[in-house]
Formats: C-alpha cells, structure tokens, sequence
C-alpha cells in the first residue's frame, strides 16, 4: 500500500512540474538563450528554396 502512495505523489510531482514549466513565465536568462538556439535550428527544420 506504500508503493501505491509513493506512485501517486510521483506522478502527482511529475504533472505539478509539467504544468509548472509550461504555464508559468520563464525567467529571461531561461528565456533569451532558448530563443537563441530556435532562431538558429528554424533554418535547418524549414529550409526554403531561394529561386
């Protein structure tokens, strides 16, 4: 009944963490350098013919 309850707080843990990442704002030093690296890897996953 214990590893029922440890599995329930993990995976309530897991979801809490998940939602937190995705909803709450990043802070700029998080942000900045992560708008960096899409700007630079946009031009190889979508290339487009320059004809």
């Amino acid at each position: 009944m214990i590893y029922g309850f440890a599995y329930l707080v993990m995976v309530l843990a897991i979801s809490t963490s998940w939602i937190i990442l995705a909803v709450i704002r990043k802070p700029d030093f998080i942000e900045n350098p992560l708008n960096e690296v899409k700007n630079k890897i946009r031009p190889f996953l979508n290339p487009k013919d320059n004809q």
